[in-house]
């Protein structure tokens, strides 16, 4: 960190040119804002280009038994807890997107993830107990038809539990999880399709915000997009933003949602200058600045760079994560150069950082 002293962009451009495997493209944008991981992950198992998307799990009683559950898309799930110590693995197939929601009243289970599945073309679901043991629902598989499942993301409204999920080409899907119960328990799950649209190019990651019902989508050369969630309404697209080769360099990969009460902010992984770029989750969207997040100066937790996938959760309050935790997949593990992993940041680093409300 020691030779990192001249002004920001160019600071932290000679630290990747020097320390990573690769230098991005384009520099962060110039108001980019420094934060630093608190904590990684155990390499993924696969070599290569391998970790890719994460979600976090809450723990309903304890949250410093919460779990990080994340995808390796040559072999299948991998679970974390706050330790970043691997915890299971699950062996489904290529696995790319994870996602999941927590069940109102669930009996043994306490939420269902959802991932999508490039071995089988499907949809893979999976019920999370109490402790957060993940039980992988084989006779529960969604036949897409899709020629390779992407991205994916899910969404609850009054109609039940849904997973949007993409295909390369552009397609997309939307289904209804439909629960069956046995006399006392989750016995398995039933699928529907509710509607299919299409996107003008490569998409893969998405986010749903359940009370807005609002689906945010990420166009990996073109921007972020939105359209209204509920499948009765017309599944037209409006631009929140674009690439510009500054705060948005393709592709644009993951994103997620601090949720605020009423308010929150969208977070997007810029992958094309290893950033991430923060708005206003409500209209009209406000851009609220970037940020990077470099080599720690007090632990041996290395930055991220080239970032697929993220996940956010205000709710996870704990000692180390105060206001909540991010993570993100880091594209290159380099103390010591390893397969990638996901990193944890403290989200009261970014709040701080960016000023955020």
């Amino acid at each position: 960190m020691s030779i990192c002293v001249r002004p920001l962009r160019i600071a932290v451009f000679c630290c990747w040119v020097t320390a990573c495997t690769s230098a991005p493209s384009v520099p962060p944008p110039p108001n980019a804002q420094r934060v630093m991981a608190a904590i990684e992950t155990t390499p993924v198992t696969s070599r290569d280009d391998a970790a890719d998307d994460p979600v976090i799990w809450v723990h309903p009683q304890n949250p410093e038994a919460s779990l990080v559950i994340g995808t390796d898309k040559q072999f299948g799930i991998e679970v974390y807890n706050l330790a970043g110590e691997r915890v299971q693995s699950v062996a489904a197939g290529r696995t790319n997107n994870v996602d999941l929601r927590m069940l109102a009243d669930g009996g043994t289970w306490s939420a269902i993830a959802a991932a999508s599945n490039r071995t089988t073309n499907t949809i893979s679901l999976f019920a999370i107990d109490l402790e957060g043991r993940l039980t992988w629902l084989r006779d529960s598989e969604v036949e897409t038809g899709l020629t390779e499942p992407y991205g994916l993301c899910m969404f609850s409204n009054e109609f039940g539990l849904q997973v949007f999920v993409n295909d390369t080409d552009g397609r997309y899907q939307q289904w209804l999880l439909i629960p069956r119960a046995d006399s006392t328990d989750l016995a398995g799950i039933d699928s529907r399709l509710l509607r299919e649209f299409t996107v003008p190019s490569q998409p893969e990651g998405c986010v749903a915000d359940d009370a807005n019902q609002r689906l945010f989508i990420g166009v990996e050369d073109e921007g972020i997009r939105l359209i209204q969630a509920n499948h009765l309404e017309p599944a037209r697209l409006q631009s929140l933003a674009n690439i510009d080769g500054n705060r948005l360099v393709a592709d644009v990969e993951g994103m997620s949602l601090y949720l605020d009460g009423a308010r929150g902010y969208l977070v997007v992984s810029s992958q094309g200058n290893y950033s991430y770029a923060v708005f206003d989750r409500l209209p009209p969207y406000h851009y609220r600045g970037s940020f990077v997040v470099v080599d720690s100066e007090t632990t041996a937790v290395d930055g991220t760079e080239e970032t697929d996938g993220l996940d956010i959760s205000s709710l996870l309050r704990t000692s180390a994560f105060p206001d909540g935790m991010l993570v993100v997949q880091d594209g290159y593990n380099r103390r010591p150069r390893s397969s990638q992993n996901f990193k944890f940041i403290s989200w009261q680093q970014v709040r701080s950082a960016l000023s955020l409300d």
